[in-house]
């Protein structure tokens, strides 16, 4: 049997008094670090939630706002295109440009002056059409090469690239029969007669002139 004369009840229930403060105490600990953990794990996420929150908004009340530009651009773009591949079919040297030797002739010469002093500074441009072979096409950028240096001795040079679409032109004898054919069926010009509603009407013409023109008779 336990001897339960010798045991000092007093000391006993104190000591078993502080095991439940203790137990107590530790209970609340724990649950406070596990709120403070949960606590800190929302906050963790509430400023971005917020931020974006307040971007959403923003975009959804000033709709289409934002879009619009992207949506003008892409409208525009196909005409940017066009007006690229304008100019260069108009900056092209085509085959009819160059001999059979692949230099380049009188008419090529004029062209690339036009190009070097006509054309908008952002497109002075020389597009070469490409040969038959790498050596034509070589011989072809030679001779392009030595007549922009004849135009421009100094100085930096415009850009010369290889493409290989031929520019939409034609022959000089068949713009030559063109022309020709328009110069010769073309009216002469004269001014027609006035009739109908081009005549003058009566009441524009001064009562007094009138009746000065029918006191001289």
């Amino acid at each position: 049997m336990w001897p339960w004369s010798s045991v000092n009840w007093p000391l006993a229930i104190d000591w078993i008094r502080d095991s439940q403060k203790m137990r107590r105490t530790f209970a609340s600990l724990t649950g406070c670090v596990l709120v403070f953990a949960s606590v800190n794990g929302v906050d963790a996420g509430w400023p971005e939630f917020k931020h974006q929150s307040h971007i959403d908004y923003a975009r959804n009340n000033c709709w289409p706002q934002p879009f619009r530009g992207a949506d003008a651009n892409s409208v525009v773009a196909p005409f940017e295109v066009m007006r690229s591949n304008g100019w260069r079919d108009n900056n092209t040297l085509g085959t009819a440009l160059f001999s059979q030797q692949q230099g380049l002739s009188e008419a090529g010469q004029l062209k690339i002056e036009w190009i070097l002093t006509q054309a908008p500074q952002s497109h002075r441009v020389v597009y070469v059409k490409t040969g038959r072979s790498s050596e034509e096409t070589a011989r072809r950028i030679e001779s392009v090469q030595i007549a922009i240096s004849q135009l421009i001795p100094s100085g930096p040079l415009p850009p010369i690239m290889v493409t290989e679409t031929e520019p939409s032109t034609s022959s000089g004898s068949y713009q030559t029969i063109l022309h020709r054919a328009i110069v010769k069926t073309t009216p002469s010009p004269r001014l027609g007669t006035l009739v109908g509603l081009n005549a003058p009407s009566a009441q524009t013409i001064a009562p007094q002139a009138q009746n000065n023109g029918s006191g001289g008779k």
